[in-house]
């Protein structure tokens, strides 16, 4: 095994380099192409510039994470067909929970798992995420390190993963890895759509910052009294000026003082921002809001805001399920119990949402209405630990006991 990426990864050169100053619609298109070509460490570099920069989208990045990094995990046995197919094949069904033991173990040993998942969920807004697996003298994994977007290069949109050493730009090929040391989640970059709506807000602050220049503070022009000699004049020149730096003063008979605004209608910076604020929100919530504020603390718009936003936790937490699934599951799995299925699996815990309640009602109606549920369906649905109840001999009478 070779040295790991982690710790030789080095882009002090960037971190001198800001990719929003003299920031361009042509140049924002050539980083996006140069993107779909496989050459991302200029567009992921200037990714990280711009999600700390935006008020709005950095705000709805730190929404979806916390929803998400709410959530606990857990592993699951499986269930159902895959089960009866384990037992028909001779497995034992005790080899499920020695796996979810193992994998339990595993998981709990790496030291840093919430942070990497952070990281993880960054793959959502920039369009794909790497952490390199940190190995044990045994083979378990202690740590998982993120290599930051900007190390990255493939040939092409499909590509395989290589490492771009220092970032350099415009680098078409790189260092190939060992694909197994490392996780990876690959999305649609929700930031491709947001680097439009991120230009057109920071033209529309700087247009109305230059309307305000100009018309912020009106310009007051004094109107002197008629038939004023050109000594009067120069005496009015000083009192108006006097009046516009001080704000108080006195005024000729006959004076008056005129105020000119930035014309007759409404300004239209507000309003496009506030329409751009609206296609970051839908963009960054999959168009389920349009707003980021909630209408208010406790009312049933407050509480409709707070359901989508698990919502979009519940669909994050799947596809991170899955790729830890196939990442580390599998491969720990098959070192461990070569020759064996697979019976056991890391998944986030539904305590994101009211999933496992409706599993045991559900489970409860269908057994009032006559059916039985299997319990390892329930465990698996619901996370709960579940058994049947053993039977309860029925209490004897009072008074029926033997004896005279």
């Amino acid at each position: 095994m070779g040295i790991p990426i982690f710790s030789q990864k080095d882009n002090r050169w960037r971190e001198f380099y800001n990719p929003l100053r003299g920031l361009s619609l042509p140049k924002v298109l050539s980083m996006l192409e140069a993107g779909e070509r496989g050459q991302f460490a200029d567009l992921e570099w200037f990714y990280y510039y711009m999600e700390r920069s935006d008020p709005m989208i950095f705000s709805i990045i730190q929404r979806r994470r916390a929803a998400l990094m709410d959530s606990d995990w857990d592993i699951r046995v499986v269930s159902g067909a895959r089960m009866r197919g384990a037992r028909a094949r001779g497995f034992d069904p005790a080899l499920a929970e020695e796996q979810a033991a193992c994998l339990s173990e595993v998981y709990d040993g790496i030291e840093n798992f919430r942070d990497s998942l952070a990281f993880l969920f960054s793959g959502f807004f920039r369009g794909h995420a790497h952490v390199e697996k940190h190995f044990g003298e045994n083979g378990e994994i202690l740590r998982l390190e993120p290599v930051e977007q900007w190390f990255w290069v493939r040939d092409g949109m499909y590509g395989a993963w290589e490492y771009n050493e220092n970032a350099v730009s415009g680098r078409f090929r790189g260092i190939p890895i060992e694909r197994e040391n490392f996780v990876i989640f690959e999305s649609v970059a929700l930031n491709r759509m947001l680097v439009g709506l991120y230009l057109a807000r920071s033209l529309n602050l700087k247009d109305w910052v230059s309307y305000l220049d100009v018309f912020g503070i009106p310009s007051a022009f004094l109107i002197g009294p008629p038939n004023a000699s050109d000594a009067k004049e120069k005496e009015y020149q000083a009192i108006a000026e006097s009046l516009v730096s001080d704000g108080r003063g006195y005024l000729p008979n006959g004076s008056d003082i005129k105020y000119v605004t930035g014309g007759g209608g409404k300004p239209p910076f507000r309003d496009h921002i506030e329409y751009i604020d609206r296609l970051i929100t839908m963009v960054g919530t999959g168009g389920l809001l349009t707003m980021l504020t909630e209408s208010g603390s406790g009312t049933l718009a407050g509480s409709a805001h707070r359901d989508t936003f698990l919502q979009i936790a519940r669909g994050d937490a799947v596809a991170l399920s899955e790729v830890y699934q196939r990442e580390i599951d599998l491969p720990m799995l098959a070192q461990a119990f070569p020759g064996y299925p697979a019976l056991a699996y890391f998944e986030f815990a539904p305590s994101i949402s009211d999933q496992a309640s409706r599993v045991v009602q559900d489970a409860a109606q269908l057994a009032s209405a006559g059916f039985a549920v299997d319990p390892a369906e329930i465990s698996e649905k619901s996370g709960y630990r579940v058994a049947p109840m053993a039977a309860v001999a029925p209490a004897a009478p009072v008074g029926s006991g033997g004896g005279a």
